[in-house]
């Protein structure tokens, strides 16, 4: 079922780590997604500006995601935020 839901879909992922974006780009090809990654935040304001998306992922780190964020919600597209950093505790 999930495959019909993520079908055609569009889906930009901002990462500076290529293995997670290599990764993200084989699970989703099996589900029919139109993935488009980019590894820098330059790129990725260019890619929001120019394109549409139905989802964007988001690194916190090393992209800056929290500017992306706002521009990825300025244009109402969904946006999931996550990080491969652990907390430390306090």
């Amino acid at each position: 079922m999930a495959s019909n839901l993520l079908k055609g879909k569009q889906i930009l992922a901002v990462d500076d780590e290529q293995d997670l974006l290599d990764h993200l780009r084989e699970v989703l090809d099996e589900h029919g997604v139109e993935f488009d990654s980019v590894s820098a935040y330059e790129e990725a304001i260019q890619r929001l500006a120019s394109l549409t998306y139905d989802l964007v992922v988001l690194d916190i780190m090393g992209v800056r995601g929290f500017e992306l964020l706002e521009c990825a919600s300025a244009k109402q597209i969904p946006v999931i935020m996550r990080t491969a950093h652990a907390l430390s505790p306090k």
